[in-house]
């Protein structure tokens, strides 16, 4: 009769910390979406999308080759258009344009049309960007100045 007490208790403990999890991650998720639905690019975001406005370039690290060689154009009226090679990869061309969004003032936040899908870019300065995760936290170690792009003159 123990062991049954035990089985039920636990399987009970169980259910209500998965649920609990669930709850958690759906409330995070929410905050998120919130978050980030009510963001434009204004004035209010301390980032003057003229200065900005032009043409970066630069290569990304790769899994399973040499490179992205990525040209993001960045246009003052809130659009993107993003071409990118990867290097030796035959039909390994892809094109995407659409809007971004002004996230804590220096976070740009391209919005794929097609996928709904988002990539995040800092501005460093007036000549450079760098990729960044959702929260604008900028690659570490060796590698992390292989994710700046920089301004086309």
């Amino acid at each position: 009769m123990k062991k049954i007490l035990m089985i039920l208790t636990v399987a009970a403990l169980a259910a209500l910390v998965s649920c609990t999890d669930k709850k958690t991650a759906q409330s995070v998720a929410d905050t998120d979406s919130t978050n980030v639905a009510g963001y434009t690019a204004s004035e209010d975001d301390n980032l003057d999308l003229v200065s900005i406005a032009g043409t970066y370039e630069g290569t990304f690290p790769a899994a399973d080759g040499p490179g992205i060689k990525t040209m993001l154009t960045i246009k003052a009226d809130s659009t993107y258009q993003l071409e990118q090679d990867y290097i030796d990869k035959r039909d390994g061309h892809d094109e995407a344009s659409g809007v971004f969004k002004v996230l804590d003032g220096n976070v740009l936040m391209l919005v794929r049309p097609s996928s709904g899908e988002h990539t995040f870019y800092k501005v460093k300065d007036a000549n450079s960007i760098v990729m960044t995760d959702s929260v604008g936290n900028e690659p570490e170690g060796e590698t992390a100045k292989f994710y700046v792009l920089k301004k086309k003159k």
